[in-house]
């Protein structure tokens, strides 16, 4: 059944908080056809997806020392998609599959510093599934931005419990974002994130409900519970093997808690559950004997498994139909008979018919591209059933995919109508994608409703001496504030005007308080000094293997005083008028409150 509703337009940022009634974007239905969805009710959908997760890293996939028996027997119970992409990157294949356009499309061009931010006007599934009288719940890693308009509330989830950024600094006993508030974490993350999602299906059971459970593992810091590590350390393998298929288990046994809570609830039979990852994995390991890892657009670094499962409705076995992130959106949305229009176009394909076998499998290109922040030169590929064609700064290679899996021998030489065609095809989409991409780096605040906001250092420009804590940007701090005129600054685009309680987030020795500094908008200045010292101690050692981030650390809040913003364009500059004397103060974020 397809339900056909009155039509409904998705406002802009702006109008939608001031509760205007549409303008041109995304025309979709409404669940004002009450009479037909009442009639048959629409199926619940689970997904689940993994971070930095390689297709190897399951037992079902031939790896024979990790244990995954919840995933293997789920594997068994749905349909595989055995030749399944996504990107490179975490948030690039997130913004693709919530919207079913390619990356650069939604704003999204990398995973740090604003460039992983999706454009608020970019329509999600789940909006389109809560205006069709879904109830949805987003539960882990987002990664799309943090902002505003940007944070899930706003891009269609009813209850979001999770944290914005690309990776956490540590697993255990974390404020995450609720919604709009800040709560506190217990036990390990994947544990904790469970437990949400779990609340959230038992209190929507008699409701049709989209439950999206974004994980953050295996993705570093390499942190896991004791007992995981230590079973497969003891059985010879190094730290790092050790803590990623410890991960995974952990994930393993957290989604057999939701598969066991959908059955305990009788709810199973009308529930589409899928899983997969977003990109390869994100150390050399088995995958397959596939080339590449995450990061390269070759076959390992952007095929990841895929399974849906919908007892009764959906056939269990594998189908070798091509098929990628960006078709998740059309075809879950003409599973549950819901039919909308799209101003902006989908670029991915409604592959129910070959899920439910009336439509036979066919052929396609699958498009890949590198995310990075300099969108120019960047690798790429595009494979169809048989060839797969990667374009590096070096050179331009053809592989025959399905007798040369594993890319190791290049055969442009004698396949130069195939190399041709395949070159011309990637060049158009690369180009029209490019043309077209504009990011969304300014950070756009001070909406009506927005009570306060925060503007992490990651998000700054940089200048003088200071440094981030690490080459992640992604939950670093800054450090180096040794010398006067040191500074850093964030540019924003400030809806509404207004006055605002600055506070900071700060380490300080005592030999180092007494830093004095200026914070300055174009609308006006405070000036403050630390005068509370605050030591900064690093958490509890819980990695297994060295990282690579920033530690995570405690940290201390003071007022700075009050900076009035002006509408429109704005900057917010944090500077160094006075430094202490020895050791440089740590400076992780402001808060803005409004008065």
């Amino acid at each position: 059944m397809i339900y056909h509703c009155s039509e409904i337009v998705k406002p802009r940022q702006h109008a939608r908080l001031a509760g205007l009634a549409g303008l041109a974007g995304l025309t979709f239905v409404t669940s004002s056809c009450s009479e037909n969805i009442n009639t048959v009710k629409q199926p619940n959908i689970v997904l689940i997806l993994a971070d930095d997760m390689g297709w190897g890293d399951l037992a079902v996939n031939g790896n024979n020392h990790v244990n995954t028996p919840v995933i293997d027997r789920f594997a068994a119970q749905s349909l595989s998609f055995d030749r399944f992409y996504v990107c490179p990157l975490s948030a690039p294949t997130r913004s693709e599959m919530l919207t079913g356009r390619y990356f650069l499309r939604t704003g999204v061009s990398s995973v740090t510093q604003g460039f992983e931010n999706m454009r608020s006007e970019e329509v999600t599934i789940a909006e389109v599934l809560k205006q069709n009288g879904y109830v949805t719940g987003c539960f882990g890693k987002w990664h799309n931005g943090g902002y505003y308009m940007q944070h899930p509330l706003r891009q269609g989830f009813d209850e979001y419990i999770g944290f914005c950024m690309g990776h956490l600094g540590y697993y255990y006993d974390m404020d995450f974002v609720h919604n709009d508030t800040i709560i506190r974490s217990t036990g390990y993350t994947s544990d904790f994130f469970t437990d949400k999602a779990v609340d959230f299906i038992e209190k929507n059971k008699d409701k049709p409900f989209f439950c999206y459970v974004p994980y953050n593992v295996p993705h570093s810091p390499f942190q896991v519970p004791e007992e995981y590590f230590s079973k497969y350390r003891s059985m010879g393998l190094d730290s790092t093997l050790s803590s990623v298929y410890g991960m995974v288990e952990n994930m393993d046994h957290n989604i057999g808690r939701i598969l066991d809570k959908l059955s305990d609830l009788n709810i199973d039979d009308n529930t589409i559950v899928i899983f997969l990852s977003d990109n390869g994995p994100n150390t050399e390991r088995y995958n397959g004997n596939m080339k590449g890892r995450k990061g390269s657009v070759d076959e390992g670094g952007i095929r990841t498994p895929f399974y849906i499962r919908w007892p009764g409705e959906i056939e269990e076995g594998t189908t070798s139909q091509l098929a990628q992130d960006i078709d998740i959106l059309p075809t879950l949305l003409n599973l549950c008979s819901i039919k909308f229009t799209p101003e902006k176009p989908i670029d991915g394909i409604d592959l129910s018919g070959v899920i439910r076998k009336k439509t036979a499998p066919f052929d396609r290109y699958i498009f890949s591209r590198q995310a990075y922040q300099d969108i120019n030169n960047c690798n790429a590929s595009v494979r169809n059933e048989k060839f797969r064609l990667v374009r590096t700064k070096n050179d331009t290679l053809l592989y025959d995919i399905t007798d040369d899996p594993s890319q190791t021998t290049d055969i442009s030489e004698n396949e130069k109508g195939i190399m041709k065609e395949l070159s011309l095809k990637l060049r158009v989409w690369e180009d029209e994608l490019v043309k077209g991409y504009v990011p969304v780096t300014t950070i756009e605040a001070g909406f009506p409703d927005e009570k306060s906001f925060v503007l992490p250092v990651q998000d700054a420009i940089l200048t003088g001496n200071i440094r981030y804590s690490s080459i992640h940007p992604n939950q670093a701090h800054t450090e180096g504030w040794k010398l006067s005129g040191d500074s850093l600054y964030w540019n924003l685009n400030i809806v509404t005007k207004g006055r605002y309680i600055v506070d900071l987030q700060y380490g300080c020795t005592e030999d180092n308080s007494g830093s004095e500094f200026i914070l300055r908008s174009y609308a006006g200045f405070c000036s403050f000094s630390i005068k509370d010292p605050f030591e900064s101690v690093i958490l509890p050692e819980r990695d297994y293997v060295k990282r690579s981030e920033s530690v995570e650390r405690t940290w201390n809040w003071m007022t700075t005083g009050s900076l009035e913003l002006g509408s429109g364009n704005e900057q917010i500059v944090l500077k160094l008028i006075k430094p202490g004397s020895t050791d440089p103060v740590l400076i992780k974020s402001i808060k803005l409150k409004r008065l």
